[in-house]
């Protein structure tokens, strides 16, 4: 079976790579350029040396600036805060790269070095979380399409992470102290460095009960579920409830007032359909606890989601991700809470 391995030139993917050539597969290696500088492809190509396998370079940097950091700038300038590896991994990862590598290179499969297994459910192959939970990747291939599905593998499913930094070691000799960002086109700078450089930050009104209590730097530059960094002394502790982008406002309230009884979703994506959902549970974003859902109404445009116990903290932006079992069912993009 002929596989391309997407290679970044870290660990994860390069012992993802070794293993599938130790098993006997014809492997090609891809690389995709997202951004200039991108000292990775040097890591990437090394890697391809040492494992004598053929080695491709993909420049996506176009795609990737129109559909993943002008959605991430866009995103956060309508005082939302985006899950922009969720979305690249939708469309260019297992997009983009997996369209190529099976029309180009005629492969059979796509592999990545995410943390993530594949197995059978209700009569259909779905994406499981790995036996490493700590280092689970499943929640950020929830919009991926059930169709990409049956062309992925994921070899470093059963490991855990720190089995395969010693490993790595001394196959590679590569050097694991330093984990990569979340956000991988950050290159170091803060969210606010970064947005800085697209958005002109416009100071506004803090309010807390109809009172205008401070001013905020700029919009972009919060989130909901926030409380450090506000420096409004009013005796207690006050969290964002919500940002208002038309009026450029930042609300504050108490911990009660983040509670939801769900959320509104868009662009819901679904692995499972849910008339076949049994026990499911939700994610309203990456590490929050999984919680249990109650209902799920479908309508023309959204999708609400009602839980069995309330949530804290919904953020519009980030994604809702859907399990049963360990299973991931599909996912959607929250734009409010219930």
């Amino acid at each position: 079976m002929k596989i391309a391995i997407c290679l970044s030139g870290g660990v994860d993917s390069s012992f993802a790579a070794y293993l599938l050539k130790e098993q006997g597969f014809s492997l090609v290696g891809l690389t995709f350029k997202l951004f200039e500088n991108q000292e990775e492809i040097e890591k990437a190509k090394m890697i391809a040396e040492k494992l004598e396998i053929p080695h491709h370079i993909i420049d996506l940097s176009h795609e990737f600036q129109a559909q993943i950091i002008s959605y991430f700038v866009k995103t956060y300038q309508e005082g939302k805060t985006p899950n922009p590896c969720a979305l690249c991994n939708r469309k260019i990862k297992f997009g983009k790269v997996l369209e190529w590598a099976l029309k180009t290179l005629k492969v059979e499969k796509l592999a990545t070095g995410h943390y993530v297994g594949l197995e059978a459910y209700q009569g259909e192959v779905l994406l499981k979380k790995a036996k490493d939970h700590k280092k689970d990747q499943s929640y950020f291939l929830s919009l991926i399409t059930k169709e990409a599905l049956p062309f992925l593998t994921f070899p470093l499913n059963g490991y855990l992470k720190e089995d395969i930094k010693n490993l790595a070691k001394k196959i590679f000799n590569l050097e694991t102290s330093k984990e990569s960002q979340d956000v991988c086109f950050l290159k170091g700078k803060s969210i606010k460095e970064f947005l800085s450089l697209f958005l002109n930050p416009q100071k506004g009104p803090i309010v807390y009960k109809d009172r205008v209590v401070g001013q905020h730097e700029g919009i972009f530059f919060y989130t909901i579920g926030q409380r450090k960094g506000l420096r409004i002394p009013l005796g207690k502790p006050l969290y964002i409830i919500r940002l208002e982008a038309k009026t450029n406002t930042v609300f504050l309230g108490e911990k009660e007032d983040l509670a939801a009884k769900g959320v509104v979703l868009e662009n819901l994506n679904l692995h499972l359909p849910i008339n076949r959902w049994t026990s499911p549970e939700a994610q309203i974003r990456y590490r929050a606890p999984l919680v249990k859902v109650k209902d799920v109404v479908q309508k023309e445009e959204k999708t609400e989601v009602y839980f069995k116990e309330p949530v804290f903290g919904v953020t519009p932006g980030q994604v809702c991700a859907f399990y049963e079992k360990d299973f991931l069912l599909g996912g959607g993009i929250i734009v409010d809470k219930l």
